[in-house]
Parts: C-alpha cells; sequence; structure tokens
C-alpha cells in the first residue's frame, strides 16, 4: 500500500484544530477568570499549549488514522506531523508576514513529528496484534 495521503491531510488538520481549540478555551477561560494576560499568544501557557497539545494531539490523530492502514504507520504518523507543522507555519507567516517564529513554536513542530511517529508506533503494535490473534491456529 502506498502513502494515504488524504488520512495524512486530515488527520495533520484535525490536530492542528485541536491545537487551536484548546489554545483558545485557555484564552477564554483566562478571560473570564478576568485574567487574559496569562494565556495570550506567545505567553508561558500558549507555549505549554503549543507544545503539550502539539504532541498529543498528534499522537491520538495518528493512532486514528493508522486504524485506516496496512502499513508504514510510522512514515504516516511523521508525516502527518510535518503536515501539521507546515499547516501552522502557512498559518504564522499568512497572519504576522514573517517566517521566523519563537523558539517554543520550532520545538512545538518538532514534538508534532515525534508525537506523529510515536502514534504510528502504538497503531502499528495494535495492528500487528489484531493480526496476530485473528490468524488461524
Amino acid at each position: 500500500m502506498g502513502i494515504r495521503w488524504k488520512w495524512i491531510v486530515l488527520g495533520a488538520l484535525l490536530a492542528e484544530l485541536t491545537v487551536l481549540a484548546i489554545f483558545f478555551l485557555l484564552l477564554f477561560a483566562a478571560m473570564a477568570a478576568g485574567v487574559p494576560e496569562i494565556a495570550a499568544p506567545m505567553t508561558t501557557l500558549d507555549y505549554i499549549d503549543a507544545m503539550v497539545m502539539s504532541f498529543a494531539s498528534m499522537l491520538v490523530f495518528a493512532i486514528w488514522i493508522g486504524k485506516r492502514l496496512d502499513s508504514a504507520f510510522v512514515l504516516h504518523g511523521a508525516l502527518m506531523g510535518g503536515f501539521a507543522a507546515l499547516l501552522f507555519t502557512t498559518m504564522w507567516i499568512a497572519t504576522t508576514g514573517m517566517f521566523a517564529q519563537p523558539a517554543l513554536y520550532v520545538v512545538a513542530h518538532v514534538l508534532k513529528v515525534v508525537g506523529g511517529i510515536v502514534g504510528g508506533k502504538i497503531a502499528e503494535k495494535r495492528h500487528t496484534r489484531r493480526v496476530t490473534s485473528n490468524a488461524p491456529a
């Protein structure tokens, strides 16, 4: 089986939307609490959210797309993480006019790829277990 680009694009898009949704949820919660400055873009809470959720959302969606694959789970996860980083970078350039991003956003991009790889590895192990348990004895 070849690379399933539609799943890579869909998984990356959903993972990035999840990261953004959590960011806005934190921002709205901070606004409701009367301290919007703690959750503004490029603050400590934003950086923590970017790094943790970049890894976690990529992990979850790599496992999810892995259910639809028969091989190359880790490759698909890594490509999904790379495409998600590209999506964010495109959005960054479109909104700021600059290519350079804060160092912790770059770390978050690396964590996207790592999350995709780990999710792909988990999907691969689950697939192997499923195939082995369904094999005739």
